[in-house]
């Protein structure tokens, strides 16, 4: 009994992405033009029929307007003038696995992609064999082969070699992957073939629809792609590749590299992946293009796997031979030399646009691309400021995270006294370098940081355009985030510097929380601290809860002006309850003796008329700059000090300043005195 093959099993082993719906199609066109390459006649003719229904679809054009366009493709019908369906043939089609044909790369199993994307497909054949005209017609479905006229004598007059595979029943998800242009679908189709046009033995092909629209896919190529086509020859570990390059202003839609096996296109990689300035069109005088290239070799044809969807490299470390990725790394550089010159021009762009970057708002990358020039080529051309940025932040964080490494490396040599091998000198001396230059990097970074954040916080405290000032919420937020204590967040988030550096280091912090909320204080008191610090005492003592200072803030609201508001009794409330044992540590125990604990009180806000009575009525002198006030309350015992955001920010931008002057790079003609640097 003669081996069977389930067809259904077959074609559902086999893998068809929708991606590559038109592959069903590209496997007729290419059987078509390999019948075409051993017949001896004088015009080689195939046509493809694109049908569609006659129906049309609302589509969405470039401009985002809705117009009438054309259907779908329902089928194919792929026609030649090739020796069709003989005795042979027809053999070799019943055969899976068929060898007939397996010079020219064939697999034997094409037939069952049709099956995969299709309903099912008609063969009408007519060819000259034994002195007669015959006639070979017959389905292909899921169910097997279905013959209706199978090799009959057919000597009617005027008979002509011709074979029509009809594709019927376009299947989804296949189906509205496809472009509806057919334009599109006759370069994709000189694509995929592009090594026939290539050889110039391509029969001719002639694509047209059922509503008047035609290609002649060989003038199409001559117009479109052959005068843009150069190649180079590569070779790797014994193995000859040519390499076509092609450069298309249409027809493409990013760069890529295919790699073609047996003819024809199999796998495509796109080259913005392996040449970051390849992401958009590159300029070449008055023309925009996309470079487009095509990898052949016969070690392609030998390894590419039976769907020819891809290769199969999995003998690389027993044979030696090279892998899919030194393969794609060897055309890269090829790729590199061919478009240098309209890469340099990109990749000169863009690292003007990061040292712009750089030097104005992110000094914090100076070092690293001092340290790693290689970054500006890894970092895509054509990205806005954000993109960039967070670019040159993920390289920082490989160069730490190098270092880190780096810093176990030697921990495990000291552990293996392996200290007088000379390499781990070169190891030691490295990882001693990047330390100084990330803590330079680290430093840039806070300082760049805080100037952010002075310029957010400045912006906040002006009225927008219709007269309103920001909420106190807003202000809040940019000191500090609402709702949380300084374990939920980390201490990079907070921004009480902007009040007094001291308050960068604490012990614990409450923002916003209601007493009772507090995990250091506990209490029925239903009422909010705007901010409450306090800092760990500096002894050496048993007690962790033992606390040194209480800061507290108060925050109003951008010109605020509330007669029946007193903001600095307020304060010096939060005092008296936490001297009177009022308000408790989570343990339920209260602060015990707190007659030695420095109270410090911070009432930020507006200097309205309300602000300064709140003031005066509590004895607090006025500042020497008249825009704030300060005092200790023998009566509390606490310093509380009142500031206007106004000298808030100027304040903070006046410590701060001699280091945005050094981290930003002034010109000399801004200095207060420029003839001391030779002007």
């Amino acid at each position: 009994m003669p081996i069977t093959v389930n067809i259904a099993g077959q074609v559902r082993q086999i893998k068809l992405p929708p991606a590559k719906a038109l592959w069903p199609l590209f496997e007729t066109v290419v059987n078509s033009i390999q019948s075409l390459e051993d017949c001896d006649i004088a015009e080689k003719k195939i046509i493809i029929d694109a049908l569609r229904s006659d129906c049309h679809q609302t589509v969405v054009d470039e401009q985002g307007n809705f117009i009438e366009g054309p259907a779908h493709f329902e089928s194919f019908v792929v026609t030649d003038n090739g020796p069709g369906f003989n005795t042979e043939n027809y053999t070799s089609f019943m055969e899976a696995y068929s060898q007939l044909k397996i010079k020219k790369g064939c697999k034997g199993i094409g037939r069952f992609l049709w099956l995969k994307a299709f309903d099912k497909v008609t063969i009408n054949s007519t060819y000259f064999e034994d002195g007669h005209w015959r006639l070979r017609l017959f389905e292909f479905a899921l169910s097997g082969v279905n013959p209706e006229k199978n090799d009959e004598i057919y000597d009617n007059g005027g008979m002509v070699q011709q074979t029509i595979v009809t594709l019927k029943g376009f299947r989804n998800p296949y189906r509205d992957s496809v472009p509806y242009s057919l334009e599109n679908l006759a370069e994709k189709l000189i694509e995929h073939c592009l090594p026939y046009f290539i050889s110039g033995k391509c029969p001719q092909i002639i694509l047209k629809d059922n509503h008047g629209e035609s290609f002649d896919l060989n003038n199409y190529y001559q117009k479109t792609y052959r005068d843009s086509l150069h190649q180079d020859f590569m070779k790797l570990k014994g193995k000859n590749y040519t390499l076509y390059h092609m450069l298309l202003t249409e027809g493409a839609d990013k760069h890529e590299l295919h790699f073609c096996a047996n003819s024809r296109e199999v796998k495509l990689f796109s080259l913005s992946s392996y040449i970051p300035d390849l992401r958009r069109k590159l300029t070449n005088g008055e023309n925009a293009y996309y470079y487009v290239g095509y990898l052949t070799g016969n070690y392609l044809d030998e390894t590419v796997n039976t769907e020819r969807s891809d290769f199969d490299f999995t003998e690389e470390p027993l044979f030696g031979d090279a892998g899919e990725a030194e393969i794609i790394d060897a055309a890269v550089e090829y790729i590199r030399t061919y478009l240098e010159k309209d890469l340099t021009k990109v990749a000169d762009e863009k690292k003007s646009r990061i040292d712009m970057l750089v030097k104005t708002k992110r000094p914090q990358y100076r070092l690293l691309l001092n340290r790693h020039p290689e970054v500006y080529d890894k970092i895509p051309a054509g990205l806005t400021e954000e993109r960039m940025d967070l670019e040159l932040y993920r390289h920082q964080q490989r160069w730490e995270l190098d270092t880190v490494r780096k810093k176990h490396d030697i921990e495990e040599k000291v552990k293996q006294n392996a200290t007088s091998d000379p390499a781990f000198q070169k190891l030691f001396d490295e990882y001693c370098e990047s330390i100084t230059e990330l803590s330079r990097a680290s430093l840039a970074e806070y300082v760049a940081r805080r100037k952010a954040v002075i310029d957010l916080f400045e912006h906040a405290l002006e009225a927008d355009e219709n007269g309103r000032y920001s909420k106190e919420a807003r202000i809040h937020s940019i000191i500090c985030p609402m709702q949380i204590t300084s374990d939920e967040i980390n201490l990079d988030d907070m921004n009480l510097w902007l009040i007094d550096d001291r308050l960068a280091y604490h012990h614990f912090l409450a923002s916003d929380k209601k007493i009772s909320t507090i995990p250091v204080l506990e209490n029925d008191i239903d009422r909010r601290m705007d901010l409450a610090v306090f800092d760990a005492a500096l002894s050496y003592t048993a007690d962790p809860d033992n606390i040194n200072s209480i800061t507290i803030v108060e925050l109003k609201r951008p010109q605020r002006d509330d007669g029946d508001n007193d903001p600095v009794w307020q304060v010096l409330k939060y005092v008296r309850d936490i001297k009177a044992g009022k308000i408790k540590k989570a343990n339920g125990r209260d602060f015990g003796d707190v007659s030695h604990v420095s109270f410090y009180c911070y009432v930020i806000g507006d200097l309205t008329q309300s602000m300064r009575d709140s003031a005066e009525s509590r004895g607090l002198t006025e500042t020497q700059d008249k825009e704030g006030y300060f005092g200790f309350n023998p009566t509390y015992g606490a310093y509380v000090e009142v500031i206007s955001y106004d000298k808030l920010l100027k304040d903070a931008k006046q410590r701060n300043r001699a280091l945005f002057d050094k981290l930003f790079e002034p010109k000399s003609e801004e200095l207060a005195h420029p003839e001391l640097v030779g002007q």
